[in-house]
């Protein structure tokens, strides 16, 4: 039957006072409104967009929240991460039910996720921020009765905090997502140890730490070996030992540029940056990023050095636990001592008197290990002294900021930093010292021994040189005595010639060496009759038919003459 056109005009007329309310781009919804899968929330300033959403490659469908301008569809928050709707779900709706709180209904009507939270008044609504934050408050008081940052996935964004609240037994932690493309929770969770000094860390499920930044000293996290790390890039932790509490946040200083911190599937913590003007993402930091970083990599009482190959060492004064395992790579079952400290003899457990003959060795640029005691209010001698006098205690530290740190318990995750580590003292057997002292006497001593024996031999090389100069002076000075100057002006053949031999056949004739190689007919084996002090002896005869056996050697050469001192003996025909 067909409407009266006055009744169908009011239809019209009611049906446009709704669609509104529906469809009007808000950063409200009311208990009127119904978000649906094609519909989204955008926040006053437009940097935040919630909606329904499906991953790449899945048939799910998830409420989640992303920036509005930045492509790519980064979601930094999902609602119903462990109850997916079907992504053919068309009739999925996100509304404000009659008991105020935030639900996710399927196409069924059955309600898949809800914010669970205790309202007094159903008169509630539910509010997208420009900082990436919905909560649903009393729309009378303007009370928050439930918010999205006390419920973190993997991203944490400025304004947010991950910690804990011992009193109120409050802990928020990053969850990482299964997969790049699966928002359901991962294998990965980041957040601090609730401990004094609060640390950060990332776990795994069922494994337990898989990467460690070290305890917070009020301005950096001092395993981070980097200042940019602490809370001048932005990272900041409050705590409260009143009220058992710390927070991690990430501020952001600097509003030409978007940071987030990430918790990847992987396991790989970033910091993430969105430059505007830019138009371009970076990665400035990210952990773990070598093999080092990786929790507990060299096992107790190992020691990690990314610079190094192979990367683990036992610590000075200790050995591999299983020489078989470390040498097949697989030092997780780390070190143990090489000789016992001097209160481990004792049944008792105390230190013995003789206890102070146990020494510290100091180590730089460390990263210190994990399971620590703080000993807030005790000075660096004091902190030293605390340590010598408790047996358990197998090393310390005193810091800046922080003051004393002693270790009762095995030494785990310990690397050596290239810069930005701190110094560590470990506590080791007098005699492990001693040897240590005995081996740089011996390279000492070996080293000091090569320089003066070096030292020794270039004097007596230079001894040797000035000899053997001498007698050349002296042979000159022989050849300008016994010759006259006319005659060192002929040529060698000549000289001979020119000369008749000594008397006394003491006197030492000189040859040239072609009459020589002539007599002993050019030094033949035949004429060879043994071997003197400097060198072969030949007999041979001269062309006046004089029989000699000389030894000979060259003595000097001096322009193109050629001198040859000759030890002679002549013998008769």
């Amino acid at each position: 039957m067909a409407w009266p056109r006055w009744e169908f005009f009011l239809f019209l007329m009611f049906r446009g006072m709704l669609l509104p309310l529906v469809f009007t781009e808000t950063d409200t919804l009311t208990q009127t409104q119904q978000l649906s899968p094609n519909q989204t929330l955008v926040s006053v300033g437009k940097k935040f967009e919630l909606g329904f959403f499906s991953p790449s490659n899945s048939s799910r469908l998830y409420l989640g929240m992303w920036f509005k301008n930045i492509p790519g569809q980064r979601i930094v928050w999902v609602a119903n991460r462990e109850d997916p709707l079907r992504a053919s779900d068309s009739a999925a709706i996100l509304k404000i039910a009659e008991d105020g709180n935030l639900r996710i209904v399927n196409g069924n009507q059955n309600t898949v996720w809800s914010t669970n939270a205790s309202v007094y008044s159903n008169n509630t609504i539910a509010v997208l921020t420009d900082e990436g934050q919905l909560f649903l408050k009393n729309n009378v008081s303007g009370t928050s009765v439930w918010d999205s940052f006390n419920y973190p996935c993997d991203t944490l964004l400025p304004g947010m905090v991950i910690g804990y609240s011992t009193r109120t037994g409050e802990k928020l932690v990053l969850s990482s997502w299964q997969a790049e493309d699966d928002p359901s929770p991962g294998e990965f969770i980041t957040g601090l140890s609730v401990e004094t000094l609060p640390q950060v860390f990332t776990w795994t499920n069922n494994s337990g730490p898989y990467w460690r930044g070290g305890p917070w000293d009020g301005a950096n996290f001092i395993a981070l070996p980097d200042a940019n790390k602490g809370f001048a890039g932005g990272i900041n932790v409050v705590t409260n030992k009143q009220q058992g509490s710390a927070f991690l946040s990430l501020d952001t200083f600097n509003d030409s540029y978007v940071t987030i911190m990430v918790l990847k599937p992987s396991g790989l913590l970033q910091i993430m940056l969105w430059e505007e003007e830019l138009n371009a993402r970076k990665v400035p930091w990210e952990a773990p990023d070598n093999p080092c970083d990786v929790y507990g990599t060299c096992g107790p009482y190992g020691v990690c050095d990314k610079n190094k190959s192979p990367i683990c060492d036992c610590l000075r004064g200790f050995i591999p636990k299983s020489t078989e395992e470390w040498n097949r790579g697989n030092c997780t079952a780390g070190c143990v001592r090489g000789t016992k400290l001097l209160c481990e003899n004792s049944t008792s457990g105390i230190a013995p008197k003789g206890s102070r003959n146990d020494k510290f060795l100091q180590l730089n640029e460390m990263e210190l290990p994990d399971h620590y005691t703080y000993l807030y209010n005790y000075t660096a001698q004091n902190c030293k002294e605390w340590c010598l006098h408790n047996c358990s205690c197998a090393a310390y530290a005193f810091l800046d900021r922080i003051n004393c740190m002693v270790w009762t318990y095995e030494l785990t995750d310990v690397q050596l930093f290239p810069y930005d580590g701190a110094d560590f003292f470990l506590r080791l057997a007098y005699s492990e010292l001693d040897k240590r002292k005995q081996k740089l006497i011996i390279g000492f001593t070996t080293v000091s021994s090569i320089l003066i024996l070096g030292i020794f031999g270039c004097i007596f090389c230079r001894w040797k040189a000035n000899q053997r100069g001498n007698r050349r002076n002296r042979v000159e000075n022989y050849i300008s005595a016994d010759w006259p100057q006319n005659s060192r002006e002929t040529s060698t053949d000549n000289l001979w010639e020119g000369q008749a031999l000594p008397n006394d056949s003491s006197e030492l004739p000189l040859l040239d060496f072609a009459k020589l190689e002539i007599a002993t007919d050019s030094f033949s084996e035949i004429n060879k009759i043994g071997a003197g002090g400097f060198g072969p002896v030949y007999k041979g005869k001269l062309e006046d038919g004089q029989v000699i056996s000389s030894e000979y050697w060259p003595i000097a050469f001096t322009g193109k003459r050629s001198y040859w001192f000759m030890s002679t003996w002549l013998t008769e025909a």
